[in-house]
């Protein structure tokens, strides 16, 4: 009868000079792997940065344009246009579009884009605004998480008032106080309001 095979056996005094034999070779793998990982990671956001870099700059172009042209709230908001040529409509970027883009706190570097569109939609807002672009900003985004709500929904009041609706203007800067509660800065805002507009 054959003896069975017996396994090579390894004496005490080996056994930690092959596991230093093994450590290193591993070692290499694991750091080649996440070197490669990161790689991947980097070139990832990078053409993500490098794809959402070249749409703000369409967007702010459209944006510019529309502005240049009088048509301030297309300007802020964009719009959709029918290309006859390729025979479908096409997004028109506006000012918000672009720092919508950007809103994220991982979105960086963030593009000189972002600086001009901020500044432009400031603008738009506070001193280009009409009642009839305010409604229409408030109807189309009531009920749903919109950049600059608060801001014009409070613009919207203020015009209100500049146009003798002080009725419709005090409803507006109430309802400030519940629509927005994590928003002191509007909630400042209208609270003067309505203490100017008692005292009147």
């Amino acid at each position: 009868m054959a003896a069975p095979i017996q396994p090579p056996s390894v004496s005490p005094a080996a056994q930690p000079e092959a596991a230093a034999a093994v450590r290193p070779g591993f070692l290499r793998r694991a750091l080649l792997v996440a070197l490669l990982a990161g790689l991947f990671l980097a070139l990832s956001y990078g053409l993500a940065w490098f794809n959402a870099s070249r749409l703000s700059a369409r967007f702010i172009q459209d944006a510019d344009a529309a502005y240049d042209q009088g048509e301030y709230f297309e300007s802020l908001v964009g719009a959709q246009r029918f290309d006859p040529q390729i025979n479908k409509y096409v997004k028109q970027g506006g000012y918000l579009n672009v720092e919508k883009i950007w809103s994220s706190s991982y979105s960086w570097p963030a593009p000189p884009e972002l600086e001009r569109a901020s500044q432009r939609t400031q603008e738009i807002v506070n001193q280009r605004l009409t009642i009839e672009m305010a409604e229409e900003y408030i109807r189309a985004n009531t009920g749903r998480p919109a950049p600059y709500f608060g801001e014009i929904y409070l613009r919207l009041g203020e015009l209100y008032e500049q146009e003798g609706d002080l009725r419709s203007a005090q409803d507006i800067y109430e309802s400030v106080l519940e629509l927005f509660p994590n928003r002191p800065d509007l909630i400042e805002k209208a609270q003067a309001h309505l203490e100017r507009l008692e005292g009147t």
